[in-house]
């Protein structure tokens, strides 16, 4: 019978206490798995969509909030900017592209995000010889109601090429919020799902927007003295924010301050202000999280330790005969150190599939809610290297009972009864 072999029969004939100490270590292992999956994949698709963009550009208040809010659809705009403030940077020769937003409405949940053709017309910066906006079928809109709707939207609320639907006013769901009844949208296309935040949004002409509030600007304009019925113009448009690219990267931040200086509107830097969120708060949460499961694999090697010294005293007998059979005391060591290394193995292995199995099952919510989506079966370098250490942990757990299975006498042993 070979060392491995009766290493696991001796681990499964103390089966309670061998399933107890594999818990721990699966439990350790699987929340190190969620953590760094978790924080490889969404540091990925966060900063890689918000460096699409050099600059935002928004009404003044907080930067976090206003890239947030126009490039992933998580968050509160900061208010509107005139639309003479958009016509004045299209013509800086600095900028090559400004593409205007216009929030303010929903269906569903999913946020109707006015803007115009040039969006469509974007080259993806990670390969720019991919468009950033791709159709799985139909056409980008041409017309005012004609509306594009991500991949996510179709699918949780079913709108197909052809159908109509109506928005809601505020960008979430709540009761007794109105419906624009009198200005139904059709769908002229659907986007191919990205994994990032055009999934969960609905494109349409920004002048649809102006036309829906209507209302708004009229009564902006009462109060401002114009007389009703007055033509409108430039001066009494607005757009919520409004997303740079710009011919020079490093002109990012002598532009931004030149618009906080200079203009009633402010201009964040998306991958700082996403930086910044991780710096400050998601990393330490990470940290945390990573600290509590190095203190369950402490404490599960603890326990290995211990199971492994109790079961090296009750099988005295056992490994006396061995001894005496001819087995050197080198075996008995590695027969010990082997008992450890299948239990932590053995708990990486199911922990490992715990907490990508886990992360499948989740990844419809962070979809859902987040509008990201990723690969939650991918293994990097940092995750072999925190297992491969368990893996090791646990092996050291096993030297001491082996050095006292190694340095015991067969022949005291022999004579217990």
């Amino acid at each position: 019978m070979s060392l491995w072999r009766m290493a696991w029969r001796y681990l499964w004939g103390r089966a309670f206490v061998t399933v107890l100490t594999v818990t721990g270590i699966v439990l350790g292992a699987a929340l190190i798995v969620t953590v760094l999956t978790l924080q490889r994949e969404s540091e990925t698709g966060f900063l890689s969509e918000g460096g699409q963009y050099d600059l935002v550009v928004g009404a003044k208040g907080s930067p976090l909030q206003l890239v947030l809010s126009s490039i992933y659809h998580l968050d509160i705009p900061t208010g509107n900017i005139p639309y003479t403030r958009f016509e004045t940077l299209t013509k800086d020769a600095r900028i090559a592209s400004a593409i205007p937003l216009g929030l303010g409405d929903n269906y569903h949940g999913y946020r109707i995000v006015g803007t115009d053709s040039n969006l469509f017309s974007l080259a993806d910066r990670r390969d720019p010889k991919k468009p950033l906006f791709k159709l799985a079928e139909g056409t980008f809109f041409q017309n005012d109601f004609e509306a594009v709707v991500g991949a996510q939207v179709a699918r949780q609320t079913g709108l197909k090429i052809g159908d109509s639907f109506v928005g809601t006013h505020g960008l979430v769901v709540t009761p007794g919020s109105s419906e624009h009844r009198a200005f139904p949208y059709k769908v002229v296309g659907i986007l191919v799902p990205s994994g990032g935040s055009s999934d969960n949004a609905i494109y349409i002409t920004l002048p649809s927007v102006w036309r829906i509030h209507d209302k708004e600007v009229e009564t902006h304009r009462q109060i401002a003295g114009v007389a009703p019925n007055t033509a409108l113009s430039t001066k009494d448009l607005e757009v919520t924010a409004v997303l740079l690219r710009l011919k020079t990267v490093g002109l990012r931040l002598m532009i931004s301050q030149e618009i906080q200086k200079q203009t009633e509107a402010m201009a964040a830097i998306p991958v700082n202000e996403m930086l910044r969120l991780y710096q400050q708060v998601l990393r330490p949460m990470q940290r945390v999280l990573l600290a509590v499961a190095a203190l369950v694999v402490i404490v599960s090697a603890l326990s290995i330790t211990a199971t492994l010294y109790q079961a090296a005293e009750r099988r005295r007998r056992d490994l006396a005969v061995l001894r005496a059979l001819g087995a050197h005391p080198r075996e008995i060591f590695i027969l010990v150190l082997l008992e450890a290394l299948l239990v932590t193995l053995l708990g990486l292995a199911i922990g490992w599939l715990l907490g990508h199995g886990g992360l499948a099952l989740a990844n419809p919510y962070f979809r859902d809610s987040l509008g990201i989506s990723f690969l939650p079966w991918t293994t990097d370098r940092i995750e072999v290297i925190s297992l491969g250490l368990v893996a090791i942990g646990g092996l050291l757990a096993g030297i001491l009972p082996a050095v006292q299975a190694y340095r015991r006498e067969p022949v005291n042993d022999l004579s217990l009864t």
